[in-house]
């Protein structure tokens, strides 16, 4: 065996670890953090937000990326075990669902930073955008939009013959060859990473300059709605932790595309496409972190999500303890109102 050769095989075993190790780090992560999510999001504190509505909603799709996606790819890519591979039809449903799926919570995302920049206008009409209703009526229209600008994958994903990183030519679902697969590659790259992370920093600055403006119109806040500013100025602070890892895990993906789509029609030996591999399948895991991660951002970065997430702790650690804080509580209030009640003294005479 030639040098060439052990180098392949060295590099051929390190995408396999990297991709299990990666995946399974998400998995576990994502899986955790998601359902608190799920948990915290549905507070009463919290679950009135339109902010708080489109991070939910994000964190459903980012739940199934998880716990489906990430297994159908460890056996895929670490295992090259794909019925997808062989079967036409789950071939074209399964990179469509996939594709689809993977994009929605980085568009809800981009909502989201919309919504923060609305509420944090000084101009009222503007701030009245923001609501409930226009969250729901958006969170649906952007995922309908996605799912068509998708449409087309059905229709030109086929399985076709490629040489692998092994040196051995194997079936694989890709798009049709020629100028789709070109498009495919820069379509997935605008609609995954490069337009909702450009758009979420325009927000992001938007948003900024707007309490910029509003700080210096309104030095001070009126007591009443320090707690509503300060609610909202955590979610912003949960929102741009979570723009930075989305924008940091799908860079990468987006230069191995953008460099796979120049370099299509070059013959490449063996060891290249080896190293291309390696190149491609990590920067691929490293994109589960925009999906796995946002419970540990939240966490870290807003107080009353950290809040609302120790009482959901304490409620279940000690479920005993608060019922019967809940229940003194009550009894004390009951016990002050009939010594508030006045005293009647009835005379006979």
């Amino acid at each position: 065996m030639s040098s060439i050769d052990i180098r392949i095989n060295q590099i051929n075993t390190a995408v396999t670890v990297i991709i299990v190790v990666v995946s399974l780090i998400n998995f576990i992560l994502g899986t955790i953090g998601l359902l608190f999510n799920l948990l915290v999001f549905t507070r009463r504190s919290l679950r009135h937000e339109p902010c708080s509505l489109y991070l939910f909603s994000s964190t459903c799709f980012n739940l199934f990326v998880i716990i489906v996606i990430i297994p159908v790819r460890i056996a895929s890519e670490g295992f090259n075990i794909d019925m997808g591979n062989y079967n036409l039809i789950i071939c074209k449903i399964e990179f469509f669902t996939f594709y689809v799926i993977r994009t929605i919570p980085c568009w809800l995302i981009v909502l989201a930073c919309f919504d923060r920049y609305l509420h944090s206008s000084p101009r009222a009409y503007i701030r009245q955008i923001s609501s409930y209703k226009t969250a729901k009526i958006s969170i649906g229209i952007t995922s309908i939009v996605i799912i068509i600008l998708h449409i087309h994958m059905p229709i030109y994903y086929e399985i076709s013959n490629s040489v692998d990183q092994f040196g051995n030519i194997t079936p694989g679902c890709y798009g049709r060859k020629g100028i789709y697969r070109t498009f495919i590659a820069f379509w997935s790259t605008a609609l995954y990473s490069l337009c909702p992370s450009f758009l979420m920093l325009v927000f992001g600055l938007l948003t900024f300059n707007n309490i910029r403006q509003t700080r210096q119109v309104l030095p001070r806040i009126p007591q009443t709605n320090q707690i509503t500013r300060r609610r909202d100025i955590q979610l912003g602070r949960m929102l741009a932790a979570q723009v930075l890892v989305i924008i940091i895990a799908t860079l990468p993906i987006s230069i191995y595309r953008l460099y796979a789509s120049f370099t299509l029609s070059l013959t490449k030996d063996i060891f290249r496409l080896a190293v291309e591999s390696l190149a491609y399948k990590t920067a691929n895991a490293l994109t589960y972190f925009a999906h796995s991660t946002s419970f540990y951002l939240y966490t870290l970065t807003g107080t009353v999500f950290r809040k609302e997430f120790f009482k959901i702790i304490r409620k279940y650690h000690h479920p005993n303890r608060i019922s019967f804080v809940t229940a003194r509580v009550g009894i004390h209030q009951i016990s002050n109102l009939r010594n508030n009640q006045p005293t009647t003294i009835k005379r006979t005479g």
